[in-house]
């Protein structure tokens, strides 16, 4: 089956690694990183999130979120080395709703953060354009495709889809503590913050092997859809039909071909009406699943992921392909954002 695109490089930095591969093998081994943080709620109570501590504990928001963008990015490009001299590059960076609305002083955050990454890209690589979408957890299977499409017609020789996320922000704790979304002792049905960001690198297979860059994964299916359940609403979760759709067109071409996904990645946290989503969307897709149908959560132990869950589940599945301790050969991210939005991809291991 032929690949939309392979990948070749991966970064990322979360609550429990400062690299894609610490990250993946501290995922792997269950760690988790849960702590008091230096932010309170409405009654002035510190809050349980999970952070970054090796960040200075006073830049907040969109600033704190370019930090960890920057290393993520860094990471992906240093494994590119010299491959990435000379290369038409599209930067594909998906940032969390809010980062998208225009600040006090004018500026539009999320705008300003894609300028910067923009400029750190092309210091190695000076034919960049830069895309930048607030579309949540569910952004990147928006991208996706216009990013294949444009690799498939060579447009562009590589394509680095990335995103980042903080909760670390007084206004954002504040706004989730509103909505009677964040965690605490009393309130298990919410979502514990955190922040990460990830970043992959995409290639068409031929130009891979003339840059000498070996495959760590083949995306072979991605699709979107909308749910009528959010968090704002009372619709009934458990129709998943936005959901229920994404999966059965990305699937489905594998399926045709008698393969079968055993291991999913998700962004869920603790809010029930997406569990009651994925259960009802996951019974209604099981032809298209086989053992172990290992369902992993990253989001329960690094805290919120928000626009970086996918890519960061792209860099785990291409760490956990590379080095032998994925649970299956086909994986499956899932993704939901706060609009409704939905994602599903797919992705083997190389070969």
């Amino acid at each position: 089956m032929r690949p939309l695109a392979v990948l070749v490089a991966a970064g990322a930095v979360t609550p429990i690694g400062l690299r894609s591969i610490d990250s993946a093998f501290s995922h792997r081994a269950a760690a988790a990183a849960m702590r008091e943080a230096p932010l309170v709620d409405a009654e002035g109570e510190p809050i349980t999130m999970c952070f970054l501590p090796t960040l200075e504990p006073r830049v907040t928001g969109a600033p704190r979120a370019a930090q960890l963008a920057a290393r993520a990015l860094d990471e992906a490009l240093e494994k590119l080395g010299a491959a990435a001299q000379g290369m038409r590059v599209q930067v594909a960076l998906c940032l969390d709703e809010h980062l998208g609305q225009r600040s006090p002083g004018g500026d539009v955050p999320a705008q300003r953060l894609a300028d910067e990454l923009g400029a750190r890209v092309r210091a190695r690589a000076p034919d960049v354009a830069v895309k930048v979408v607030t579309r949540g957890a569910a952004g990147p299977g928006f991208l996706l495709p216009e990013l294949c499409e444009a690799l498939a017609r060579g447009a562009v020789d590589a394509a680095l889809l990335g995103g980042a996320h903080t909760d670390y922000d007084p206004a954002r704790i504040a706004a989730l503590d509103a909505a009677g979304r964040l965690f605490r002792p009393d309130n298990l049905d919410a979502l514990i913050p955190g922040e990460g960001a990830a970043f992959v690198a995409l290639m068409r297979p031929d130009v891979a092997r003339r840059c000498l860059l070996a495959e760590l994964g083949e995306i072979v299916g991605v699709a979107t859809a909308h749910e009528r359940a959010r968090p704002d609403n009372d619709e009934p979760a458990f129709q998943a039909a936005g959901l229920t759709a994404a999966l059965r067109a990305a699937l489905g071409p594998l399926s045709e071909r008698g393969l079968r996904a055993g291991w999913v990645l998700t962004d869920l946290t603790f809010e029930s009406f997406r569990h009651f989503e994925l259960q009802a969307a996951s019974a209604r897709t099981q032809r298209f699943f086989c053992e172990p149908q290992q369902v992993e959560s990253p989001a329960q132990r690094m805290g919120h992921l928000g626009a970086a869950a996918m890519p960061l589940h792209l860099a785990i599945a291409s760490e956990a392909f590379t080095r032998g301790f994925a649970p299956h050969s086909i994986a499956v991210s899932v993704a939901g954002s706060d609009g409704g939005e939905r994602a599903a991809l797919v992705v083997t291991a190389p070969g």
